[in-house]
């Protein structure tokens, strides 16, 4: 991921990335979290804050892969 303007925050045992970036008057924010109960679940949240710190955040949903980009050699 290249990220400009912006920074990446890792918590101390890994479970957690923040990635922190900057555009216009707003502040990104997309918040990967690997889930410690949960064999290979990830979580993706971005939140979206204005200059007067208005914020609104959404949860992504993991999707499976289509069939036709799966590779069934």
């Amino acid at each position: 991921m290249i990220l400009r303007h912006g920074k990446a925050i890792e918590s101390t045992n890994g479970d957690m990335t923040e990635f922190i970036f900057y555009h216009k008057d707003s502040t990104f924010t997309v918040e990967h979290i690997v889930s410690n109960t949960e064999e290979d679940a990830n979580y993706f949240f971005i939140e979206v804050a204005d200059k007067d710190q208005k914020k609104s955040t959404w949860k992504m949903e993991q999707m499976p892969i289509p069939k036709y980009l799966q590779d069934f050699s």
